[in-house]
Order: structure tokens, then C-alpha cells, then sequence
């Protein structure tokens, strides 16, 4: 006899979406709480140029890596559209050639480093003290590039193989290895900035080489095809790098965004740019939780399209916005009722705290004008439509500099944060618009 279920689809969709967006929310989380953890001993180093030094420098490390961020998400929608087809060899060719671009770009970086510490003196607006600073977090950081791309490719890999799990737990190590190396080398050590560094690098190799343990041991039945001509192998070369150079393209604009706003911070002030930095972690908060969910769309979207199941993939899209509404409503409640408290476990000094309030409920707003850039983004991801993620990015860009320009001088600090916002819901609209053209 056959046991009918009485769950609706649309409950079994949540609850799929849930499966994979739970252990990432988990993972997500970890990676605030280390930029907070960041922030906080730069911020009890003894002068607000150590906020904005490691805002500086760790902000231009992200965006130096995240140039490369198709390294992870086309390893994601290539990947889960070959799981969804069954394609064990090109499951195998996604991540040896992933590994394999992520160690040439890794190279490249360090042997390029040199010119990213004028770079970083350039960002370092308001002086000397802040630039060297910037640029001794730096002196170590670029070294952490072979394994900081590598995980990125496996990330992807494991997305893609609709695992979350495995990126979860490695993520939560990692973050709770550099959390405590950060903490004894700068309390212990009293290597300051620069153990902030060493501390992330050497999570870094430690978790990358844990997530090649895992793949190995967890995916035999695939590994076992596994050839390293797939490294250099050319087939669907060319639609590996259209995807990937158009996603560098995007990456290359929202990073100028990111880094622009902390020059701009800078600019202003170092009280300013401290209390941008701090308010930037609530928005950071956000985006992680978001991009959990994110990323269970971008598994599911690429699995759907290999699987050619439609009618799966047009209700997985509609469940993912109604949770990122509710999402969207109690984040934005929390940030309104208690801003000040959140910003007194950041730093402990008072005219950071006092320049951060007049600023924190633009940021109150940033989770109702953003949520739909993430989820978008997440179904363009595993639909590997880089053409339409480079669209909206290129929009948003327009409106943030745009605005910027227009009432810098007029609001100063304000018309920061407004262009920054605009730019995210401009993100959100467009992004609802040119993925209508798209065929799921």
C-alpha cells in the first residue's frame, strides 16, 4: 500500500530551500562575528586609525580577491547544472579546472602585490599614519592568496553538488581558528595589525586543505573519474570564460563601489570612516544571512535547469522571496529598535558611537532596498547568466556615483550613505527586470 503525503509542494520546496540554506546562514554568521572580532581589536588598539587601517586594508584584500569570485560562482552553476543532468565527468572537469585557475591567479597576485600597497596608501585618504598601517596588515595578507582562491573553488563545487554542509562546518572552523589566532597574537603576541593578518592566512591553508580531505573522502563514487588533463582540458572552454569574464567585469564594478565608499569615508574624516566601518558590519550581517539563502537558489536554480524540470524551478523562485521578506521585516526591526547597543559592542569609543548614529537609519533601510539584489543574483548564479548579473550591477554603479557626485557637497556623510542605498535597491529593481527575459 502506498503512504499518500499530505505536505503540499510548496511546504517541500521551503523545506528543500531550508536544507540548504540553513547550514549556510550557520556558516554566514561566523563571518561577521570575525569581522566584528576584527573590528573590535583594531578598535581597542589605541586610536581610531587602526579601525580605519584594517577597513582599508581588509577591504581592499576582498576586493582583490573577489575580482576572482567566478572562480566560485560559475564553479556553482556549471557544477549543479551537471548534477542535475547526472554529467560525473564534467562534475570532475568543473573542479580541476577551478583548482587549477585558482592557483595561476593566486601567483599572479603576490607576484603583483607590491603596486596593491600604493594602492592601499592611495585609499588611505587622511594620512601617513593610516597608509602604513594599511600597508603592514597587507605585508601578509597576499601570501593567504592560494588558499583564499582555492577555497572559493571548492565552495563552489560543493554548492554546485548541492552540499552545504561540508562548506559549513569548514567555514565555522575557519572562522573560529582566525578568531583565535587573531586574539592571541594581538592580545598575547602584541603583534597588532599585522597578527590580524597572519591569523586569517593561516585559517586559510589550514581549512582549504580540510575541505580537500572532505571532497575526497565524501565523493569517491565521482573522484574516481577525476583526470588531470581536465586542468587544461578546452572543452567548453570558451563558455567557461564568456561566464567568468563577465562576472569579472561585475565583480570589477561592485568592488569599485565597495572601495569608493570607504575612500569617500576617509575623505570626510577619521572619526567618519571609523563609524562607516562600523556601520558597514550591520550591512555585512545582513548579506551574509541573505546570501544563504542565495546560495540554496543558486543550487537549486542550476539543478533545475540540468534537470529541465520547470515547473520545480518557477516555485523554488517564488518561496525564496516570500522567506526573504520576512527575513527583510524582522532584520530591519532589529536594526531601528536597537542601534545604539549594537554599535557600543563594536568599539567603546564615544564619538565613533555619536558619528555612527546620525548615519545608522540609512543603514536600517539597506535590508528592504537589497534583499532582492541577493536573491537574484543567487538564481543568475546557477543559471549561470553572467550577462544579465553584469546588467544590474552595471546600473546600480551608475546611481551610486551618480548620486555621490551630485550631493556630496550638499549632504556630506549623508549623501554617502544615500547613494549606497540607492545603488542596492537599484540593484533589486533591475535585477527583477532583465531576469524576466530569461528562459529558466
Amino acid at each position: 500500500m502506498t503512504i499518500q503525503s499530505n505536505i503540499s509542494p510548496k511546504k517541500m520546496m521551503r523545506k528543500r530551500i531550508f536544507h540548504l540554506a540553513l547550514p549556510n546562514i550557520i556558516s554566514n554568521i561566523t563571518v561577521p562575528l570575525l569581522s566584528l572580532v576584527d573590528v573590535a581589536l583594531a578598535g581597542h588598539l589605541g586610536s581610531p586609525t587602526a579601525i580605519g587601517a584594517v577597513a582599508v586594508a581588509s577591504g581592499l584584500v576582498s576586493y582583490i580577491y573577489w575580482l576572482f569570485a567566478f572562480l566560485r560562482m560559475g564553479t556553482t552553476g556549471f557544477t549543479s547544472q551537471a548534477y542535475g543532468r547526472n554529467d560525473v565527468e564534467e562534475i570532475c572537469r568543473q573542479l580541476a579546472k577551478g583548482l587549477f585557475y585558482a592557483i595561476c591567479l593566486s601567483v599572479l597576485i603576490i607576484i603583483c602585490r607590491t603596486p596593491l600597497y600604493q594602492f592601499a596608501f592611495i585609499l588611505s585618504a587622511q594620512g601617513e599614519a593610516l597608509g602604513n598601517d594599511a600597508i603592514k596588515y597587507l605585508s601578509y595578507a597576499f601570501y593567504g592568496a592560494p588558499a583564499a582562491l582555492g577555497l572559493y573553488t571548492m565552495n563552489g563545487w560543493f554548492i554546485g553538488m548541492q552540499n552545504t554542509r561540508i562548506p559549513m562546518i569548514v567555514s565555522i572552523l575557519q572562522n573560529v581558528i582566525n578568531i583565535c589566532l587573531s586574539f592571541y597574537l594581538v592580545k598575547y603576541q602584541g603583534l597588532g595589525i599585522a597578527g590580524l593578518a597572519i591569523g586569517t592566512i593561516s585559517a586559510q591553508y589550514i581549512c582549504f586543505v580540510m575541505m580537500l580531505i572532505f571532497a575526497i573522502s565524501k565523493y569517491k563514487r565521482y573522484l574516481k573519474f577525476f583526470r588531470w588533463r581536465y586542468c587544461i582540458d578546452t572543452d567548453g572552454l570558451k563558455k567557461y570564460f564568456t561566464v567568468g569574464g563577465l562576472l569579472l567585469v561585475r565583480t570589477t564594478l561592485m568592488g569599485a563601489v565597495t572601495l569608493f565608499f570607504t575612500y569617500a569615508s576617509a575623505k570626510i574624516g577619521t572619526n567618519t570612516v571609523a563609524a562607516n566601518t562600523i556601520l558597514m558590519q550591520l550591512f555585512t550581517l545582513f548579506s551574509y544571512f541573505m546570501d544563504g539563502f542565495a546560495y540554496a537558489g543558486e543550487a537549486l536554480c542550476g539543478r533545475y535547469i540540468g534537470e529541465r524540470n520547470h515547473t520545480e524551478g518557477k516555485l523554488m523562485r517564488q518561496q525564496l522571496f516570500r522567506i526573504a521578506y520576512v527575513i527583510t521585516i524582522f532584520i530591519t526591526a532589529i536594526y531601528i529598535i536597537v542601534p545604539e547597543k549594537i554599535l557600543g559592542i563594536l568599539t567603546n569609543k564615544p564619538e565613533v558611537i555619536k558619528t555612527a548614529m546620525q548615519s545608522v537609519y540609512w543603514v536600517a533601510l539597506i535590508p528592504a532596498v537589497s534583499f532582492g539584489a541577493f536573491i537574484w543574483d543567487g538564481l543568475m548564479v546557477g543559471a549561470t547568466a553572467s550577462k544579465a548579473m553584469l546588467q544590474t550591477i552595471a546600473i546600480g554603479a551608475i546611481v551610486f556615483f551618480s548620486t555621490y557626485f551630485l550631493s556630496i557637497n550638499i549632504l556630506e556623510v549623508t549623501g554617502l550613505w544615500l547613494a549606497f542605498d540607492l545603488y542596492l535597491l537599484a540593484r533589486s529593481l533591475s535585477g527583477s527586470f532583465v531576469t524576466s527575459k530569461l528562459r529558466w
